[in-house]
C-alpha cells in the first residue's frame, strides 16, 4: 500500500495594515497563508487566491482511491467591503474484493459566495449563498441562502477568534424526491493560533438549526495543523466532520474526514 498526497497553494494578499482587519471571516485554511506570505505577496494587490488538491492511493489487501480538491479566492473592495468565493470537490472509490467491482466512497461538490460589510471596526454585515450535492447522502442538491452579522472577539499578533449569527433559507433535494426547506439559524464561530513561525492550529464550526424544529438540523466542523518545512513549503493535517440529524432515508448522519497535504505558497 502507498499513498500519494499532492496539494498546490497560491496566495496572492495585499500587505497593509487595514487589510488585516477584512480577515475575519476568510476560511481559516486562507486566512493563514494571507497571515504567513501576504506580506511577500505582490502580483494582484487585494486579491488572494487558494487552490489546494490531495490524492491517495492504496493498492493491496483494499484497493482504494480518494480525491479532494479545494479553491478560495478573496476580493477586497475599497477599505469596507470583501467579496469572498470558496469551492470544494471530493471523490472516492474502493474495490469490493468480492466482486471485483468498484463502490464510490465519495462524490460531493460546493460552491459559495459571501459578501461582508464592515460597518464598524472589527464588526461586520454579511450576505452568503451555497449551493451543493452529496450522492454518497443521497443529495441531488443543497441551495443555502442568507444574511447576517459578524463580529471580531479578540485579534492580537498570535491568534484571533470570531462569531457569525444570521439566519438562511435552506432548500433540500434528494434523489427520492423527497425535499427539506425552511428558514434556519446560522451561528457560526472560527478562530486561529499561531503557535511559532512553523505551527498555526486552525479551527471553525457552524450550528443550522430549523427554526419550525430543532431537531433538525446541521453542524458543519473542522480543525487543521498547519506545519512548515521549509521556505514556503508546508504540511496540513485536517479532521472534519459534517453532521446531518434528519438525512435521507439509508444513509448516516455523521462524515468524518481526515486529510493530509503537501502545500506550497507561491
Amino acid at each position: 500500500m502507498f499513498s500519494i498526497m499532492v496539494a498546490l497553494v497560491f496566495s496572492i494578499a495585499d500587505a497593509t495594515a487595514k487589510d488585516d482587519k477584512l480577515a475575519t471571516q476568510i476560511d481559516d485554511s486562507v486566512k493563514a497563508s494571507r497571515e504567513e506570505f501576504g506580506s511577500e505577496a505582490y502580483l494582484f494587490p487585494g486579491w488572494l487566491i487558494d487552490l489546494s488538491a490531495g490524492y491517495s492511493l492504496s493498492r493491496g489487501n483494499s484497493d482504494k482511491s480518494d480525491f479532494l480538491a479545494r479553491a478560495a479566492v478573496i476580493k477586497k473592495f475599497e477599505e469596507t467591503w470583501e467579496l469572498i468565493a470558496k469551492g470544494e470537490y471530493a471523490w472516492g472509490e474502493v474495490k469490493d474484493q468480492d466482486t471485483g467491482e468498484y463502490d464510490k466512497t465519495a462524490d460531493r461538490g460546493l460552491i459559495s459566495a459571501q459578501g461582508n460589510l464592515f460597518v464598524i471596526d472589527n464588526g461586520f454585515l454579511y450576505g452568503r449563498s451555497e449551493e451543493s450535492y452529496d450522492k454518497i447522502k443521497k443529495l441531488d442538491r443543497r441551495l443555502d441562502n442568507g444574511i447576517g452579522a459578524g463580529y471580531d472577539l479578540y485579534r492580537d499578533e498570535d491568534s484571533y477568534t470570531a462569531v457569525e449569527a444570521g439566519f438562511s433559507y435552506i432548500d433540500s433535494k434528494y434523489e427520492d424526491g423527497q425535499r427539506d426547506h425552511g428558514v434556519y439559524l446560522r451561528l457560526a464561530q472560527n478562530g486561529a493560533l499561531v503557535i511559532n513561525e512553523q505551527v498555526t492550529l486552525l479551527e471553525s464550526v457552524e450550528y443550522k438549526p430549523k427554526l419550525k424544529d430543532f431537531n433538525d438540523y446541521l453542524i458543519n466542523a473542522e480543525a487543521s495543523i498547519r506545519v512548515g518545512l521549509f521556505s514556503q513549503i508546508y504540511f496540513m493535517f485536517s479532521v472534519t466532520d459534517r453532521y446531518d440529524n434528519t438525512p435521507a432515508a439509508g444513509t448516516k448522519r455523521n462524515d468524518l474526514s481526515l486529510i493530509t497535504s503537501l502545500g506550497v505558497s507561491i
